[in-house]
């Protein structure tokens, strides 16, 4: 018996917006011989009109993969680990191993091992003197603060030293004893008075220098016209910026002529500088 006709009237309201029973089936027939299939389905437009849509498509079976002989040799080796209490599906899977292997750089043949790197505390290598205490002498055994021997070791500063007769030149016989360099036996004669008005004979002031200016600056602009035995750039201590002027010592007085004639009124960093004679020093 054919089934009844649907009536408009006869749809509830909540029909009224989805009429996909209204449809036929979706209907697929094949693959053939030549493995086309085709799909019949129907649907409405926008309009509210029905569509038949076909669908044609060509099905084609993949040819079986080929293994070599080494593949096949390896899927029938027993399984371990993880691996051997595993299903059948996880024997088609690849099996990451969580075992840290360190890899060895290879060396050529006839090189020699690479030396172990030294340790960043000097104590901890074994047998090698790195150190000599100042109060007991030994060496490689502790640090001078930490000397057992402190409070046995005679004081230095209550030891009394003969005097010598030979005045300044004979200090700096005793290995090891500290001497200043004016008092050496090859030192240039003349007291140090005499030095210090030489460089202040030499000494040029520079005034009004930019925040910016460091010595090495000021060194490169006086370089040209001399050698250069000082150079001084004042600094605010507290902002590390210049305070505007500074100090350049010449090792020849006409050197020191020509950078003032030369660079005072000079244009440098936006700014005009003055170049004059430095006053000296009071003795």
């Amino acid at each position: 018996m054919a089934a009844a006709k649907i009536r408009w009237g006869e749809l509830e309201e909540d029909d009224g917006g989805d009429l996909e029973f209204l449809l036929p089936p979706r209907v697929v027939t094949g693959p053939d011989e030549n493995g086309i299939k085709k799909t019949i389905e129907y649907r409405f437009d926008d309009d509210g009109n029905k569509i038949k849509v076909t669908t044609t498509t060509r099905v084609r079976k993949l040819a079986s993969t080929r293994l070599s002989k080494a593949a096949v040799e390896r899927r029938n080796w027993s399984k371990f680990g993880d691996a051997a209490s595993g299903d059948d599906a996880s024997a088609r899977l690849t099996v990451v191993s969580t075992e840290e292997i360190v890899l060895e750089r290879p060396r050529a043949p006839g090189s020699k091992a690479d030396e172990p790197s030294i340790s960043a505390d000097p104590l901890a290598i074994k047998g090698a003197v790195l150190m000599v205490c100042r109060t007991c002498g030994k060496k490689g055994d502790h640090w001078t603060s930490k000397c057992p021997y402190t409070d046995l070791a005679q004081a230095t500063d209550t030891v009394d030293r003969p005097t010598s007769s030979d005045g300044p030149q004979a200090l700096g016989t005793n290995k090891g004893s500290y001497v200043p360099p004016r008092l050496r036996s090859d030192a240039p004669q003349g007291n140090g008075t005499e030095m210090r008005r030489r460089n202040d004979e030499n000494s040029v002031r520079v005034t009004n220098l930019s925040e910016d200016t460091r010595e090495a600056d000021v060194h490169e602009l006086f370089r040209t016209f001399g050698q250069v035995s000082r150079v001084y750039v004042a600094l605010d201590q507290r902002t590390g910026s210049s305070r505007g002027f500074g100090f350049v010592n010449f090792v020849h007085r006409e050197d020191a002529e020509k950078a003032i004639s030369k660079l005072n009124g000079y244009g440098y960093d936006n700014l005009i500088l003055h170049v004059e004679w430095a006053t000296p020093r009071p003795s």
